[in-house]
């Protein structure tokens, strides 16, 4: 378990891809995640963006102090995956209040 004061031997270069593994998984997703939430509607996308996200960010200190770069590169990409999902209610109520 990772314990207080540790510190990871990362280079500024693996430091950039952990935090840009969120915006990756979140930006790749947006379109996708339009038509998704037109065809299903927004309670269960919303549910899954709300919880998912919860979870993956609960396991990311286990992951990193037992695990490697993909790892915690993996965990940071699905919870960008997953947060696009409490966009899908907003592409709803959009497509909803445009049709005629």
């Amino acid at each position: 378990m990772l314990q207080s004061g540790e510190v990871f031997n990362w280079d500024t270069k693996t430091q950039g891809l952990i935090l840009g593994a969120f915006y990756y998984g979140y930006i790749t997703t947006q379109i996708v995640g339009g038509i998704i939430a037109q065809k299903i509607g927004g309670k269960l996308p919303l549910l899954l963006g709300v919880f998912c996200p919860a979870v993956l960010t609960l396991l990311t200190p286990i992951c990193t102090s037992i695990g490697d770069f993909s790892a915690i590169f993996t965990i940071r990409l699905l919870e960008g995956v997953f947060e696009v999902c409490k966009e899908f209610d907003k592409c709803v109520a959009k497509a909803v209040l445009t049709r005629r």
